[in-house]
């Protein structure tokens, strides 16, 4: 796999310590090839020194455009220089052995590599793993075989199992690069599952490694999934899921209104 780029999306300057606790999280990681970080911040924020930063392997990348969290990372990704990339946010830590365990598993036609997700809730100290259905399940795509299917098909999303199942997490992924299709920041709080229909649709390998390698703390204040939790409703993030399903056949975001008038569309 060799090195790897990974790419922090940062908007607020008050969560600084938060950023300083990923990048010695970064350091600590055992991976036998360069490892370096790209953190993406809106064009009018100064940081002040940040503790553990490497001037020869950390670098700012200075975002224009929208500071959403899907075009934070598409604008990170421009200026990825290594053949592969992961995605890291704030207040999420790796399993400091991740890269080479996932490195055990390569194969240079896998284009998205996705870990085990421990997703910690820090306001009722619960957890959960996120990702672990794709080798839980055995999906299948081969109706015709079922058996064979499911021994070929174990640690693979595919399109057909995305029919059943939506709930993946990509953070923490390791993605080739030169096979990044984008995020589309309207898709809101099914981005995920919609890049996952697209890339699929695609014939890209999408691989889940059997291995806790990443760490997501959720509900954490003005995080995204408390922003969604507080302002969307289930209803509403149903009606999401369905638009990825819609939208997921276009590259790009169509310029017309269905976005903003989705209650209508697709009640």
């Amino acid at each position: 796999m060799k090195d790897i780029t990974i790419l922090i999306p940062f908007y607020n300057k008050e969560h600084l310590s938060m950023l300083e606790n990923t990048i010695n999280n970064i350091n600590s990681i055992t991976y036998s090839n360069d490892i370096y970080v790209k953190v993406i911040i809106p064009k009018d924020m100064d940081l002040p020194m940040i503790k553990g930063w490497d001037n020869n392997k950390h670098s700012f990348v200075i975002n224009k455009g929208e500071t959403d969290y899907c075009s934070q990372i598409n604008c990170g990704v421009k200026d990825v220089n290594t053949n592969y990339f992961s995605i890291m946010e704030v207040d999420d830590e790796y399993n400091v052995k991740w890269f080479n365990m996932c490195n055990n598993y390569f194969d240079e036609d896998i284009s998205v590599y996705l870990p085990i997700n421990v997703v910690n809730n820090l306001k009722t100290q619960s957890y959960e793993f996120v990702n672990h259905i794709a080798w839980s399940t055995g999906f299948t795509s081969n109706e015709d075989n079922a058996d064979l299917a499911q021994v070929d098909n174990v640690g693979y999303i595919t399109f057909n199992s995305l029919q059943d199942t939506a709930s993946f997490n990509l953070t923490g992924g390791i993605f080739k690069t030169s096979d990044w299709l984008g995020y589309k920041p309207s898709i809101k709080v099914a981005f995920n599952y919609e890049y996952l229909l697209r890339a699929t649709s695609k014939k890209q390998k999408i691989f889940v490694v059997p291995k806790e390698g990443y760490y997501h703390n959720i509900f954490r204040e003005n995080s995204l999934s408390e922003i969604y939790l507080n302002e969307i409703s289930e209803k509403d993030v149903i009606k999401w899921y369905e638009l990825a399903k819609r939208e997921y056949s276009y590259d790009n975001d169509r310029q017309s209104n269905i976005i903003e008038n989705k209650t209508e569309i697709l009640k």
